[in-house]
């Protein structure tokens, strides 16, 4: 799916509580108009507003819930905008702050995508909303068929493990409750260390 190719130049930032994302532009308008048309985009991309004054702008997305969605637009994440007025101009500065989001490449060209669609929309230009939908959905589906291809390796691995471990342990004297502690703490971590590794692969890690 061809996503815009400014969605690049957007640049990103990792602090300890959050991943941000920044993008710079000018509006030719006044600034009334420029957070008008601003909040208007960000409303039809599902954000709801959280205030709002002269020269700033707080919006919303997700309930932070996203076990049941996985998509990137229902996880957690707040829109800062502020605005520069100057004459007929208005320089807009907007930050959108990712909370349980970001770490896959896939999601984060979605987020810089639609930053970048902002400028278009505040300088008149067509924005394509239904392909920005389908890459979403996209990566929902991705993120699906990801853990389901996780699971059922790691289970796989998970039933060599514990043939293995049910013959080794109980030779070292470990047996009863702590050998099921252990198998289990085992399977869990063999079965979500492949479920990571499968979406890493589908999505792209933006970590080394």
């Amino acid at each position: 799916m061809t996503v815009n190719p400014s969605a690049h130049l957007v640049s990103i930032e990792e602090t300890e509580e959050d991943i941000r994302l920044h993008w710079r532009f000018t509006a030719l308008m006044p600034v009334d108009r420029a957070r008008q048309r601003l909040q208007e985009y960000f409303a039809q991309l599902g954000y709801t507003l959280v205030a709002s004054d002269e020269n700033t702008l707080t919006m919303r997305r997700g309930a932070g819930d996203s076990a049941l969605d996985w998509s990137p637009r229902s996880k957690k994440t707040e829109l800062l905008a502020r605005f520069t007025p100057s004459k007929s101009r208005t320089g807009v500065a907007i930050e959108l702050r990712l909370y349980d989001g970001g770490n896959y490449e896939a999601e984060c060209r979605l987020y810089a995508w639609e930053l970048v669609e902002a400028e278009q929309y505040l300088h008149g230009e067509p924005v394509n909303f239904k392909a920005m939908k389908q890459y979403n959905h996209h990566i929902r589906m991705q993120v699906f068929r990801a853990s389901a291809r996780g699971f059922v390796a790691g289970l796989f691995l998970a039933l060599i493990a514990i043939a293995v471990l049910r013959r080794v342990l109980p030779d070292m004297g470990i047996e009863g409750w702590f050998l099921g502690a252990i198998t289990g703490g085992v399977v869990h971590i063999i079965i979500f260390w492949q479920i990571r590794r499968a979406k890493h692969q589908a999505l792209g890690s933006r970590k080394p």
